[in-house]
């Protein structure tokens, strides 16, 4: 148990679960929580290893936004023992499969750091908050979209507003327990009996007022802010901004020999309102006209509204940048031409979308046929999977991934198979060469001692048909059986 001591007294400010389940929580004086446990071990609460814990939190949840604010308020002041952020991930959810993916990996990511936590996404920072800790749903399906889940969001508890005690004490002896009983009453009624809090923090709730959070911005030369005296109101106006931005943190990445693969510039209006544009490079690029390219096919999207007051561009990906000769005299070399082909793949990619991966077959040292070939990184450095000049098998040019099953019709005396039922159409085998015999990968069978009898071994066959196309057919299963699959197709 952890106790905070104030001019009030000590009380208690955190709980295990076993305390928690003995009936105690945050708040309660230490002398009615040694009241109902006598043997208690209570720790005094040191801040400044509290902030050191929430800077490491801070700091190991930018992998998946830059944009982190602690609850501030809730960090300071509560004595329930629970803490909060805000990540900003407006854009970014696709990179980890989705938002319920997301809320997934999130949980097991800070379960795996010793603390246990509630996370839910929303279209504003204050339903987030009051999802995180009201919404009734499974774990993976806490995202509240309003309105369209005004009738979930209706029956959160009135504290889900982040009110004073007082107001919810005078809420509560009103008969006000939930959001749909304020969201009824007239305006005018809720500021005259219990303040302007109440509508304030309401508007929040469904984003009809803006909230401004602190973000932790990190103490690093790859962040550039710019505030603006008098706001930006046209777009060429802030397209004029970022491109001077863009090339003061490229000419200070290009000093020390870095790249950025990932960047962030975010636009912030007089309302309060931020728009976030964020891009990604294939390799690490030191160019601003290859990356201004990149953002103006997303800068229309942005709305300047009453003007932009605020422009913050920030890399949060960064890397090492090899020594590049691009020119000795005036031809060019292999590198030059690296370069330009990362750029058309950034500007390829940056089309297709997020989803779409560009790659390049490459060889991989395995017999197995599904496992033989891997997509490689088209800028990536060529590593040969094969010693040089080694013969290689017959190989199909169209491998059939899965193997599709065959329905053996007629057998000569030897029991191999002369007239094949696939696709619907009757295969007559004219000639066959074979076997060649593929077992499992023996590394992954060490268990085994007979791992080549095994059911996955395979017997393959190069066989003819009447219309003189070559198959690639093999044989599989437990011992005692016969089952047969097409696997490829070769060529003439």
């Amino acid at each position: 148990m952890i106790a905070r001591t104030d001019h009030k007294g000590v009380f208690v400010c955190g709980l295990n679960r076993s305390a928690q389940n003995a009936g105690l929580h945050g708040g309660m004086r230490l002398s009615d929580a040694r009241s109902i446990l006598p043997d208690l071990q209570d720790t005094p609460e040191d801040p400044e290893l509290v902030d050191h814990h929430l800077t490491q939190l801070i700091r190991h949840m930018d992998r998946y936004s830059p944009w982190v604010a602690p609850d501030r308020d809730l960090h300071t002041n509560s004595l329930i023992g629970d803490g909060g952020l805000w990540l900003e991930i407006t854009g970014g959810s696709h990179l980890f499969g989705g938002e319920p993916a997301m809320i997934e990996q999130i949980l097991r990511d800070i379960k795996s750091r010793g603390h246990e936590a509630r996370v839910a996404i929303a279209d504003t920072a204050a339903a987030a908050w009051a999802a995180a800790r009201y919404h009734q749903g499974a774990v993976s399906e806490r995202i509240l979209s309003l309105p369209a889940d005004h009738e979930v969001a209706a029956r959160f508890p009135v504290t889900a507003l982040r009110l004073s005690d007082d107001i919810i004490v005078l809420l509560s002896r009103l008969g006000l327990k939930q959001l749909g009983d304020i969201n009824s009453l007239p305006r005018a009624n809720i500021t005259t009996r219990m303040g302007s809090d109440v509508l304030l923090r309401l508007d929040q709730f469904y984003g009809r007022l803006p909230e401004h959070l602190n973000f932790e911005l990190p103490d690093a030369p790859w962040l550039i802010r710019q505030s603006f005296g008098e706001p930006l109101g046209s777009a060429d106006n802030l397209a004029h901004a970022i491109e001077s931005m863009v090339a003061d943190l490229c000419a200070k990445l290009r000093d020390e020999n870095l790249g950025l693969r990932r960047l962030i510039v975010r636009s912030i209006r007089v309302d309060g309102h931020a728009h976030t544009i964020t891009t990604t490079t294939g390799t690490p690029c030191q160019s601003e006209s290859h990356i201004l390219r990149l953002l103006a096919e997303k800068m229309p999207g942005v709305d300047t509204g009453f003007g932009i007051e605020q422009v913050i561009v920030y890399a949060p990906w960064v890397e090492h940048v090899a020594f590049r000769q691009v020119r000795l005299d005036r031809k060019q070399d292999d590198s030059s031409d690296a370069i330009a082909l990362g750029e058309l793949l950034d500007r390829i990619t940056h089309h297709l979308g997020p989803k779409d991966i560009v790659y390049r077959p490459a060889h991989h040292a395995s017999h197995l046929p599904e496992r033989a070939a891997i997509r490689q990184s088209p800028t990536g450095p060529i590593k040969p999977a094969r010693i040089a000049d080694a013969p290689l098998p017959k190989r199909p040019i169209r491998l059939i991934d899965p193997p599709e099953p065959v329905d053996v019709m007629e057998r000569s005396a030897s029991g191999a198979p002369t007239k094949l039922r696939w696709r619907k159409m009757l295969i007559d085998v004219l000639r066959a060469d074979g076997p060649e015999r593929i077992c499992p990968e023996w590394w992954t069978h060490l268990e085994r001692d007979n791992y080549a009898l095994s059911h996955m071994t395979r017997d393959y066959f190069r066989i003819c048909d009447q219309k003189g196309r070559l198959i690639w057919l093999f044989r599989s299963g437990h011992a005692g059986q016969d089952n047969w699959s097409v696997h490829g197709l070769f060529a003439g």
